[in-house]
């Protein structure tokens, strides 16, 4: 079975991504960032997405929130 990935945050600038990249995985979340080789190779903005396994988006959302990373109504839809 395929794994499905889901977004839980989205960064304009690749350098707001290593402090939250090594905060999750310290807390043992798996997580895969899209499109992170293309902005740095092109220095485009915008579209780098954080992607958890969608069994994991809630204890992502909560990890980011306690970690100051985001608020709760980051994530209203």
């Amino acid at each position: 079975m395929k794994d499905e990935f889901v977004t839980v945050k989205t960064f304009n600038f690749a350098a707001e991504v290593p402090i939250i990249q090594s905060y999750m995985e310290m807390l043992g979340i798996p997580i895969y960032m899209k499109n992170l080789i293309a902005n740095q190779a092109t220095y485009m903005i915008g579209d780098i997405e954080m992607q958890v396994a969608a069994e994991d988006y809630e204890r992502a959302k909560n990890a980011l929130i306690e970690g100051g990373f985001a608020s709760e109504t980051d994530f209203i839809d």
